[in-house]
């Protein structure tokens, strides 16, 4: 008990060190209450190198078991009640470390903790204390301690990182070693069988396997459902966001009745701090906070790297409060973070930081440096991403096929290969992705898949279910598959030259030259076309468009989803007029070779073309003629 006494007398940093030797495997209470008992044990005669001490190694830590139980059981009155609860969890975490590490190593690490480390504390304080005495040879063994000490503290590091990599060794063994057991009891189970009696056996276990896989899938949606609301990954400075952090404690410990404080920080910067308390809701037992009403008034960002943008910058919330058990004896500081986080300031920022969220969402590793992505990835885990996503904002069980991904490839390559097997060895940086525009325009890949994925969500969803669009086609192939129909077959392509675009490609006769056949493609049409006329209608009032590719008479196809006629007066006996479709050239022939509204070799000129579409939305909202008594076109 000599050595603990001096322990007990270290101060400062001294006492910080020793404190800190000690963890939840072997508790300072433990140290402190067995001290006589502990250093009275010969610890040093186990040799942690040989299998054969495990044995003498297991009876000294049963004895030890066996004490704390002992001193835990002596404890009376209110203030021994605590400890004696303490003590007993102690003995039982003590049984639980011996069954999973051996005896000796224990052992070692006690002899270790309570003799070299004590020992070069106290002699450590001693010699730079002044009047502090120092015997004889005091320098000598202090320097032998020093080394010692350096050298149990490699071996305990390389010991650590041995028994980590022969756990997980052992459980992965154990896993495999069990599924293997359980398929060869299988096999053997089926091999066994006779012929009718396998097939029945193994119809059954596929209806089996059907109905598990519809079960997880139902529960795997429903659990999606009750994700804690996180906040949203792009935010925008004055604009209100919310969101909820949860304390996984329940009811058990009585936290809620004194409600500890959140504090809510965007990290990096002291700045947008939110504060509330945690409420208990008795319905579920928890206890959570929720905050509904934030905004970032200005953000703080750090110096850039390189060619970096404000939109690839990343942030998060931290979440950060404090409780305490056991009439304020135990404290508890807890933290979380919210995902990564985009700031921006302005609308027009928003498809560049949603490209940031999606790389890190889709690209980061577990355990990753906040918040280190890779700056390339293969092709084909571009791929799964962007089906995701586009699944995900179109809300469609019919996600990217093959031949899409593939045009996509394509467009970000600069490719004109259409095998898959090409570009499964390729891969994608980061700059290319979202930084270097695409050869010939002015924007890049991610702002074009964007544009197609806003235009599909806001107007076209229902289309793409049905199959009605194509869409990832370029001109080439529309024009070759289209050639090959009868006159007014179309389909419907993104625009390759404007973000958000899509155009109606279709095959008639060139009214310059007789007899032969070309592909036409109109104007690509916007978000901002369709919200003031439907596709569905913009199809129905081009009469020259027959059939949807490859043949379906195209009634049937977007019939359902056209405007109804309104031919009745309203009020003072005026019908209200309608804006139609047309096509200059199917209206006027001896202007088709003149007007650039069509070009059959590619697309539309954007202004000349809004300029002529402004030109008759105001001709035909202009008041009509009193004796007019029918629609306007």
């Amino acid at each position: 008990m000599a050595l603990w006494i001096q322990a007990q007398q270290l101060k400062g940093d001294a006492l910080h060190q020793m404190q800190a030797l000690y963890g939840q495997h072997f508790p300072i209470e433990v140290r402190h209450y067995l001290a006589q008992w502990i250093e009275s044990q010969p610890w040093d005669a186990i040799d942690v190198e040989k299998q054969q001490e495990e044995f003498k190694a297991k009876r000294l830590l049963d004895t030890l078991i066996q004490e704390l139980q002992r001193k835990a059981e002596h404890q009376m009155g209110e203030d021994g009640f605590l400890l004696k609860i303490k003590l007993g969890h102690y003995a039982s975490q003590l049984k639980v470390t011996t069954r999973s590490v051996p005896y000796r190593i224990v052992c070692n690490n006690i002899t270790n903790i309570c003799e070299y480390y004590e020992q070069y504390y106290t002699l450590k304080y001693c010699a730079s204390s002044p009047g502090v005495g120092l015997t004889d040879g005091t320098p000598q063994k202090y320097q032998q301690i020093n080394q010692a000490f350096e050298e149990l503290r490699v071996m305990t590091q390389d010991t650590e990182n041995d028994l980590r990599k022969l756990q997980h060794s052992q459980e992965y063994f154990i896993i495999q070693y069990q599924e293997s057991l359980r398929i060869q009891a299988q096999l053997s189970s089926l091999t066994s069988l006779p012929p009718a009696e396998r097939v029945q056996r193994e119809t059954s276990l596929q209806s089996r396997k059907a109905t598990l896989e519809a079960w997880l899938t139902r529960e795997a949606n429903t659990l999606q459902k009750y994700r804690q609301k996180q906040p949203p990954q792009v935010l925008k400075t004055q604009t209100k966001f919310a969101t909820t952090v949860r304390l996984l404690v329940g009811g058990k410990l009585n936290v809620h009745m004194n409600p500890p404080q959140v504090k809510a920080t965007i990290i990096n910067e002291q700045q947008a701090k939110s504060w509330g308390c945690f409420q208990m809701h008795s319905f579920n037992n928890r206890v959570n906070i929720s905050l509904p009403h934030q905004s970032l008034k200005r953000i703080k960002r750090s110096d850039r790297r390189g060619a970096e943008s404000v939109t690839e910058e990343k942030f998060t919330v931290l979440f950060e409060s404090q409780f305490s058990v056991g009439g304020n004896e135990l404290m508890f500081h807890v933290k979380t973070l919210s995902l990564p986080v985009v700031v921006i300031v302005h609308g027009s920022q928003d498809n560049n930081a949603t490209a940031t969220v999606l790389w890190d969402n889709a690209f980061s590793e577990p355990g990753r440096v906040p918040f280190a992505v890779p700056d390339k990835v293969t092709w084909p885990q571009l791929c799964e991403a962007l089906n995701m996503k586009y699944k995900s904002e179109v809300q469609s069980d019919r996600g990217l096929s093959e031949e899409n991904l593939v045009f996509l490839a394509q467009k970000a390559f600069s490719s004109s290969s259409n095998k898959p097997e090409d570009y499964r060895n390729m891969t994608m940086t980061w700059s290319q992705f979202n930084r270097e525009s695409l050869p010939g325009r002015n924007f890049t890949f991610w702002q074009w898949f964007d544009g197609v994925i806003e235009l599909m969500k806001k107007h076209l969803k229902s289309h793409w279910n049905d199959g009605a669009i194509l869409g990832f086609l370029n001109k080439q192939q529309a024009q070759d598959m289209l050639l090959s129909k009868p006159n007014g077959t179309f389909l419907l392509r993104f625009s390759d030259s404007e973000i958000g675009g899509i155009t109606i490609a279709w095959v008639a006769e060139n009214p310059n030259k007789a007899g032969e056949r070309m592909v036409w493609n109109l104007m690509p049409f916007t978000t901002k076309d369709f919200s003031i006329r439907s596709l569905a209608d913009r199809i129905s009032d081009l009469n020259h468009l027959l059939f949807l590719y490859p043949n379906q008479p195209k009634d049937e196809v977007f019939s359902r989803y056209c405007t109804p006629p309104n031919s009745k007066a309203v009020g003072d006996g005026y019908v209200k007029p309608e804006i139609k479709q047309v096509c200059v050239l199917f209206l006027c022939v001896s202007r088709c070779s003149s007007d650039p509204m069509l070009d059959p070799e590619g697309e539309f000129d954007l202004e000349e073309t809004m300029d002529m579409a402004r030109q008759v939305e105001e001709f035909l909202r202009q008041p009509s003629e009193p004796q007019w008594s029918g629609q306007q076109s």
